[in-house]
């Protein structure tokens, strides 16, 4: 893959270059790049043939497959350009004229592409809640993202495209994420006729607090326990939450666990789950 400023640069005039295209030894693969005959035209030599048209740096949905973020790369590829360049999308090219840092750059295996944050952040704000959700819960939980990331894109780039998203999803991995579960969980549970629970069911053992459940039927000896929002990020509050588990188990406890996801996504799976957990407990 080369591009017309290379080819000049090796003193090929255009009509030089014009020969050339006609005669099959170079294939253009987009505006002012080209393919060398016999050359495959992989995604890579796509990739190229996108920053070198555009000047650009790969970002958003193809800088989050590079990254490994998302398994399947775009139909276009999305590229950041200057403001003041002219560059016209076409079927295999998306630019964004956004202005960024400098520092927001690094090469990956060669490619000018954007930073694996700057690119979570980007590709997260522009995503449909349930998908946004489930890829920060995933970035968080891998060490990808933070919650200062999220904070700071707010504080440094306000009334950007996607920021209503960053901002829920701040709040929903902040302090009160498993509240915010619990509530949801509540109103599951009133729509859906499920009487006789008890939020927040302090549970004593011989004159000590074995825990605090977050809903119980005590009469069924059933817990319910919700999750908060990418609350395996913390490895220390997951062990803790097993051990607590399996001394409810142990003391004739059956314990339901849910996520985020199955209260907003699947919330008749989770009525479902209770029905035939309290039926069954007679």
């Amino acid at each position: 893959m080369i591009g017309r400023a290379q080819l000049r640069g090796h003193g090929l005039s255009d009509p030089a270059v014009s020969r050339l295209v006609e005669a099959q030894a170079l294939h253009p693969i987009g505006h002012g790049v080209f393919l060398v005959r016999g050359a495959p035209l992989t995604y890579r030599a796509t990739l190229w043939s996108a920053v070198v048209a555009s000047d650009g740096v790969l970002a958003f949905g193809t800088a989050a497959h590079l990254w490994g973020v998302v398994a399947e790369a775009p139909a276009r590829v999305d590229v950041l350009i200057a403001r003041h360049r002219r560059v016209r999308p076409t079927p295999q090219l998306r630019p964004h004229r956004i202005t960024v840092a400098p520092s927001v750059e690094v090469r990956l295996d060669g490619l000018p592409v954007t930073s694996r944050t700057h690119t979570l952040l980007d590709y997260l704000g522009r995503q449909r809640p349930g998908s946004a959700q489930r890829l920060a819960d995933r970035a968080l939980q891998r060490g990808w993202l933070r919650p200062d990331d999220l904070a700071a894109r707010l504080r440094d780039s306000p009334g950007r495209t996607g920021n209503t998203m960053l901002r829920t999803l701040l709040e929903r991995c902040g302090d009160g994420a498993a509240a915010e579960s619990e509530r949801v969980l509540h109103r599951l549970l009133r729509r859906a006729g499920i009487s006789r629970w008890v939020p927040n069911y302090p549970l004593w053992v011989d004159g000590e607090l074995a825990a605090v459940l977050d809903v119980a039927l005590p009469d069924q000896r059933l817990a319910i326990e919700v999750d908060g929002w990418a609350f395996h990020s913390d490895v220390d509050r997951f062990q803790r939450d097993r051990t607590r588990q399996n001394r409810l188990v142990a003391l004739g406890w059956t314990v339901l666990r849910f996520t985020w996801a199955d209260l907003v996504e699947r919330p008749g799976s989770v009525v479902a789950t209770i029905r035939r957990q309290v039926t069954a407990a007679g």
